[in-house]
């Protein structure tokens, strides 16, 4: 009996040893693909995983069959453009074989960024409603979870679920009435991969490479090891503190009480520069999708610190396109809503509308892009609760940009200016067949002279222009309109889309 002991033990452990090689020698698709995924329509669509080192890899599916030998134990092969349709089953032959059900083709966009991007349905104006009549076969769900990661990683554990009611509760409010509408409005099935993190600054989502080159200083908010180094001084700043909070909140949840909420100041999970491209985006390529659509600032929407946007976000868009092998991928660009506290200083320094500029320039600067205005959303906190029609508007854009659609997604754009006997002569494009305001009096207007001083204006709509006069200001040089972290702005187009935040001069900020 000891001998037999003996001898067990030591091949128990090499059992264990061998185990996770076994493992590693079988065929494995990256977790992208699986049970219910969407594959995009009309492109070529690489399909990749894991096997043994020269494993003969066979990937079929919709009468299509591709053959790779995995290299470095790692294989990749590319499916001719599908035809939208199914449910579809997908086979992947090794040394073993892997069969993926319910799979279908159609339309797939990744909607990323922070936390309006990650607001759920179920705590949106209209959500109970989404949510109970959810179940929409052509529709999948996918989330990647918060995967906060100082080197790039090759997959991460995202999963695709049908459109039901069980699965939309837990879903988040803009990719889902997104996604919604675009299938409803193509007749296709349609994808949506939602990879958002709150709290997260444009830096989290850009490789390391580029933050190191790009023409912004290497501060905490660019530089990983400054970034990481300032959070844990920080933390340990407060690790009493926060010490005390975690027993707190053990010591409710143990009597069933709601947590106490967590101190003022107190850092959340890091989550600085690159950590976000590592973990949440660097797993997905070059996984085939028709767009993206991009809703951060906020954590950037800072004075002397918004500046950077502008360079940022074109290198971001980017690494995206080249990381995704698209060149010309389309990215909608969601225009951050205005928050903090309500505007009483005509010459008020924001950082809310120095990004939102930058927002508007990158989207008419970048071919492929295009900007959704918030404008009318937003207040003092900086979650919003409706999101349906800021959904609606992303929408109508990428059916403009990705689909070519002739469809009217963008509200009044300002186009020139004229002085003119103490007036300033606004004009302004896409007004769709004029302008309007909602709810009274045209606001949201500053005029300055050669001083530079800014004084709140009258305005008042003319055609497809806007009329802005002061009396403090005779001769008036530059027209700036909600310019302001929280202004109060009212002025739309025809078609019942706002108008972006703006400003005529080029003066210092």
């Amino acid at each position: 009996m000891k001998s037999q002991r003996r001898f067990s033990l030591p091949l128990l452990a090499l059992t264990a040893l061998f185990a996770p090689l076994a493992a590693l020698a079988e065929v494995r698709l990256n977790p992208l693909f699986a049970d219910n995924a969407v594959l995009q329509r009309d492109a070529e669509v690489p399909v990749w995983g894991t096997a043994r080192d020269g494993e003969t890899v066979t990937v079929e599916f919709q009468g299509q069959q591709v053959t790779a030998t995995a290299l470095g134990g790692k294989w990749l092969v590319r499916l001719k453009p599908l035809a939208a349709g199914g449910p579809l089953t997908l086979t992947v032959t090794g040394d073993n074989q892997i069969t993926l059900t319910n799979v279908l083709v159609g339309e797939v966009w990744l909607c990323s960024g922070q936390s309006n991007m990650e607001w759920a349905l179920a705590r949106s104006d209209g959500g109970t409603n989404a949510i109970a009549t959810a179940t929409n076969p052509l529709l999948r769900l996918c989330r990647v979870p918060h995967n906060v990661q100082f080197t790039p990683q090759p997959e991460v554990k995202a999963k695709w679920d049908l459109c039901s009611p069980a699965t939309a509760i837990n879903y988040s409010a803009i990719p889902y009435w997104f996604g919604e509408k675009l299938q409803k409005e193509l007749g296709v099935p349609v994808g949506i991969i939602n990879s958002a993190f709150g709290g997260t600054p444009i830096q989290s989502w850009m490789p390391a490479e580029t933050l190191k080159a790009g023409p912004w200083p290497q501060d905490r908010w660019n530089d990983p090891a400054q970034a990481k180094a300032d959070y844990d001084k920080r933390l340990a700043a407060m690790r009493p503190l926060k010490e005390t909070y975690e027993a707190e909140k053990a010591a409710a949840l143990a009597q069933k009480l709601p947590a106490p909420p967590p101190p003022a100041g107190l850092p959340s999970e890091y989550k600085g520069p690159t950590t976000l491209w590592n973990g949440a985006v660097a797993p997905l390529l070059p996984y085939r999708i028709r767009g993206v659509a991009w809703y951060q600032g906020e954590n950037n929407a800072y004075v002397q610190v918004a500046h950077d946007y502008k360079n940022l976000l074109p290198a971001m868009i980017r690494d995206w396109r080249r990381g995704f092998e698209q060149p010309d991928l389309p990215f909608l660009i969601f225009q951050i809503a205005r928050n903090r506290q309500w505007q009483t200083n005509a010459n008020e320094a924001s950082g809310i509308a120095e990004l939102q500029e930058a927002q508007a320039k990158v989207a008419r600067a970048i071919p492929d892009t295009a900007l959704v205005v918030s404008t009318d959303m937003g207040g003092p906190d900086v979650h919003y609760t409706g999101k349906q029609p800021v959904a609606a508007r992303g929408a109508k854009a990428a059916l403009a940009i990705a689909y070519g659609r002739k469809i009217q997604f963008s509200g009044p754009i300002f186009q020139e200016v004229t002085f003119k006997d103490g007036q300033a002569i606004v004009r302004f494009a896409e007004t769709a067949g004029g302008l309007k305001t909602h709810g009274g009096e045209l606001t949201g207007f500053v005029l300055a002279g050669q001083d530079k001083k800014f004084y709140f204006a009258q305005a008042n709509i003319e055609g497809d222009s806007v009329i802005v006069s002061s009396p403090q200001v005779s001769q008036p040089v530059a027209v700036r309109y909600g310019w302001a972290d929280l202004p109060k702005v009212n002025l739309f187009n025809a078609a019942d889309l706002p108008a972006s935040t703006f400003r005529t001069d080029d003066w210092p900020l």
